[in-house]
């Protein structure tokens, strides 16, 4: 009796158990997070039905604003699919997410389920799965209110890319992040990386409606044709005057350097600023000690009339007026003089200046004291360097491969590729102007520079 007793109470006990798990503490829910930026957390229970949707951040809440209610993961990765693309996400028609799951058995099954879903909307996907957060990510994570699955990705990142800031990485999308993990390419903070170069988005429009050619078509002189991938040789080639050095296209300027000079006594100037009549050597350096300097000899015009009064040239004469002549005039032998304008004045070398041409000098370059200066060193203008006293200047480009198409296809504007004998209406789309680019039904002005490169 004992022993019925003690069994009926287990049976109880485990049934209040299970009574306990689903009402208090609730079915378990595995963890799945998907960073596209935007970053998006979805909860599931053990059939893939998911009981919650999270917005991680800004640009998540627009493309998680539906309802889930008895969806499947697969259904509901389905409508994220097609809110990232039509919200301009996928650029370029391709897409990078982090994926990472609680439970680590989820990673390849959500892996799989969102290639397959981005594929069907014609989207290429790269899918990354994190296998394992450290305390050091979920720490990261906390810092910046990122997933700890971004946080594990940027931790990696930097580790090979010290002069990186974590704050610098934190702001990049996922695709951004591969490239600078796969490249060493890396933008300053408010660009975007792609290949080479970094975007800063200037303006964004909404893309006007028109016909436009249909996804894997290329509008070439008013016809769309079938459009395939270019293809380039491995050889490297550098164009104009580069030269191949080190996988990189390289172009030496060569320039003389400048002469540092130095003056034991008197001032360093070139002869030209201190006569303005000139000389031979007027760009020529000199140590020059006007400590020496005469004053010029004042010399009237020799014309008729020229007198000099009290050290002072007047020019004249003129009758007096009334017996007496005008304002600041003088009168000599009963004659006016005025004060002359074009006074002259010699120096010892023969040089004459005038006043009414703007040549005066109140010393005699000639009397000053011209020595050679002694040479200090050399140097160059920013951006050269000096070597054997020249300098010089290395202009680096990427290297080019020489495009090609396959057989059947012909090589336009040097970037396309397309078959001349396929072609295909043009369909209702979105239409942008020369200068922008369409992303989603976005039209997006860029400022764009060359990428920098992680040593």
């Amino acid at each position: 009796m004992k022993k019925k007793i003690l069994i009926i109470g287990a049976v109880v006990l485990v049934v209040i158990l299970l009574v306990l798990r689903f009402t208090i503490f609730g079915e378990k829910l595995s963890t799945i997070t998907l960073d596209i930026n935007p970053s998006i957390e979805l909860k599931i229970n053990k059939k893939d039905e998911v009981k919650s949707v999270t917005a991680l951040n800004e640009d998540a809440k627009e493309i998680v604003d539906f309802k889930f209610n008895n969806m499947k993961l697969d259904e509901v990765v389905t409508v994220i699919a097609d809110n990232v693309v039509e919200k301009g996400y996928a650029k370029e028609d391709e897409v990078t997410i982090l994926v990472h799951s609680s439970d680590s058995v989820n990673n390849e099954k959500v892996k799989d389920i969102v290639n397959k879903k981005f594929t069907e909307k014609e989207i290429a996907t790269n899918v990354i799965v994190i296998e394992n957060i450290s305390k050091e990510d979920e720490k990261l994570a906390k810092k910046y209110n990122i997933s700890p699955a971004k946080a594990a990705y940027v931790n990696e990142i930097k580790k090979e890319n010290e002069d990186i800031s974590t704050e610098n990485l934190i702001e990049k999308d996922v695709r951004e992040l591969d490239n600078i993990k796969e490249t060493g390419n890396y933008c300053d903070s408010g660009y975007t990386l792609r290949g080479n170069e970094c975007f800063k988005e200037i303006s964004k429009e909404p893309a006007s409606k028109g016909n436009v050619c249909p996804r894997g078509y290329y509008e070439y002189e008013g016809i769309c044709y079938e459009e395939v991938g270019i293809e380039e040789k491995e050889e490297s080639i550098c164009v104009d005057a580069f030269s191949l050095k080190e996988d990189k296209c390289v172009l030496t300027e060569t320039i003389d350097s400048e002469i540092e000079y130095k003056c034991t006594t008197g001032e360093l100037m070139k002869k030209g600023d201190v006569n303005p009549i000139g000389s031979k050597d007027n760009d020529k350096y000199y140590c020059i000690d006007k400590s020496t300097g005469k004053a010029p000899t004042l010399r009237c015009l020799t014309n008729s009339g020229h007198i000099m009064i009290g050290g002072v040239c007047y020019n004249g004469p003129a009758p007096l007026i009334n017996g007496g002549c005008p304002g600041s005039d003088v009168v000599v032998n009963g004659w006016c003089y005025s004060k002359d304008t074009y006074d002259q004045y010699v120096c010892p070398d023969g040089n004459i200046y005038e006043k009414s041409k703007d040549t005066y000098v109140s010393l005699c370059p000639d009397t000053f004291t011209y020595t050679e200066p002694e040479i200090k060193g050399y140097k160059c203008s920013d951006g050269f360097k000096l070597e054997d006293k020249k300098c010089i200047k290395e202009h680096i480009q990427d290297v080019l491969h020489e495009r090609y198409c396959k057989d059947g296809y012909t090589l336009v504007n040097n970037d396309r590729c397309i078959n001349m004998n396929n072609t295909i209406e043009k369909q209702d789309g979105y239409v942008c102007s020369d200068n922008s680019i369409l992303e989603g039904n976005m039209c997006i002005t860029y400022e764009i520079i060359k990428a920098k490169q992680n040593d």
